[in-house]
């Protein structure tokens, strides 16, 4: 069964979760079952192009229908009722959840990224792994070897180019990270092998009006909220979201 957003209704105050690129909102189930547990109102959408069987519908879409994919699912809460909301994201989520932060900073209480792409200097390795996910969703419908030969070399242009888009996302969200002022929860994996895992101290440095937290990961790769330090991870959010000002006790 292909993924679909998943919408938790425990609480007055709401949770915004964004996952992954080339993921779903199954990134962060675990995560949004805990918060669910704890009294929170938990919605993570699923990011258009995602969620099916062929990469080739995650590059037919821009970063800016994702972004407006967040904004939906941001007012989607507003028209719930939800008044308090507080938005995190996992990877390309965490991009776009402080980007809506930057543009949008009435409508939150608080956020943060996990192990996300946040300094546009930084080495990345986004490009083999998506031709590395390519190669083993086709392998599922390819009937010879030069089939799925094929299927991979048609990817590789609309990919840099998406790549490409994505980093321009990168930059200009990473020049405003100054103008933040909500608690921000960075998290960061210390054997992250998608970006550079030491660039989580470049975007605290940016975040030069708010209260912000880092917490590394040693045992865990980039996908943190299924890794090895999961659990610890769920608890340091917890922890976070008891402890920042929300509006209404």
């Amino acid at each position: 069964m292909l993924p679909t957003e998943l919408y938790f209704k425990n609480g007055k105050r709401a949770i915004l979760l964004l996952h992954a690129y080339t993921g779903s909102p199954n990134d962060v189930r675990m995560l949004a079952r805990k918060l669910e547990r704890a009294g929170y109102t938990v919605l993570a959408p699923l990011f258009s192009g995602h969620g099916t069987n062929d990469p080739m519908n995650i590059l037919n879409i821009t970063p800016q229908t994702w972004y407006e994919d967040g904004k939906k699912a941001l007012y989607q809460l507003k028209n719930d009722g939800f008044e308090e909301i507080a938005v995190f994201g996992l990877s390309m989520g965490g991009l776009f959840a402080m980007k809506l932060i930057e543009d949008y900073p009435e409508e939150f209480v608080a956020g943060g990224a996990f192990c996300s792409p946040l300094n546009p200097g930084s080495e990345q390795q986004i490009y083999p792994n998506f031709l590395k996910y390519c190669e083993f969703m086709y392998k599922k419908t390819s009937t010879s070897p030069s089939e799925l030969q094929q299927k991979l070399d048609m990817i590789k242009e609309p990919l840099k180019n998406q790549l490409q888009a994505i980093l321009e996302v990168t930059s200009k969200t990473s020049k405003k990270l100054g103008i933040i002022k909500l608690p921000i929860f960075l998290a960061q994996s210390a054997l992250d092998e998608m970006i550079d895992s030491q660039g989580v101290y470049e975007v605290a440095k940016n975040l030069k009006q708010t209260s912000h937290e880092i917490h590394w990961y040693p045992n865990s790769t980039h996908v943190i909220t299924v890794s090895k330090d999961r659990q610890l991870f769920e608890e340091d959010v917890q922890a976070f979201l008891n402890h920042i000002p929300w509006k209404k006790e």
